[in-house]
């Protein structure tokens, strides 16, 4: 059972999440400061930092929380399809839903980071490994390969997907490069 204390720290870290939130949606990545947050809360940066380590570790704590919300609404429409590539095109559409509801989040974030979240070595800690673990699956439905191959097809596809993403900052809607995205990610698999 928690303690009162873990209990505490575990509402002050959501409602920290929270506000950071509104900031990184209204203003994205490069804009929001970590100690107008603060002030927002009437708490001190250090008790922010104390619990984020950074601002890029807020950030990305926010979308972790982003995404698991979206891998579990992929998740249930990718058991409206049986088809794997249909599937994938589920996919495509959750990401590409994702980006166009926060255009100017993730455009700020990704400008400011060129890697988009490949620093991140360790699967356990990158904020899309549920996501492309998910893939992955999907991905040995389409042809049978091993957990590693699949894995590193995801992260190609997850890349791509990321590419065209990149690529549309200035341009229209992604809305009419989802099949694109798609046939082009079949080619690389062989499919």
């Amino acid at each position: 059972m928690a303690s009162l204390n873990e209990k505490v720290d575990e509402l002050k870290k959501q409602l920290i999440l929270e506000t950071a939130s509104e900031y990184f949606k209204t203003l994205g990545y490069g804009k929001t400061q970590i100690d107008k947050i603060s002030k927002d809360l009437n708490i001190g940066v250090g008790t922010i930092y104390g619990y984020f380590k950074s601002k890029e570790g807020l950030f990305i704590a926010w979308l972790q929380k982003i995404i698991n919300g979206v891998y579990e609404e992929m998740k249930e429409g990718c058991e409206k399809v049986s088809n794997p590539v249909d599937k994938l095109a589920v996919v495509i559409e959750y990401k590409v839903n994702y980006f166009e509801k926060n255009r100017v989040t993730v455009k700020s974030y990704m400008e400011n980071n060129q890697l988009f979240l490949r620093g991140i070595s360790r699967r356990k800690e990158h904020p899309m490994a549920v996501i492309l673990e998910f893939c992955a699956n999907i991905i040995k439905e389409i042809k049978p390969m091993d957990d590693q191959e699949a894995y590193l097809l995801a992260n190609i596809f997850d890349g791509i997907i990321n590419t065209y993403i990149e690529c549309s900052f200035e341009d229209e809607s992604l809305f009419n490069k989802k099949d694109e995205i798609l046939q082009r990610f079949l080619k690389v698999v062989g499919v």
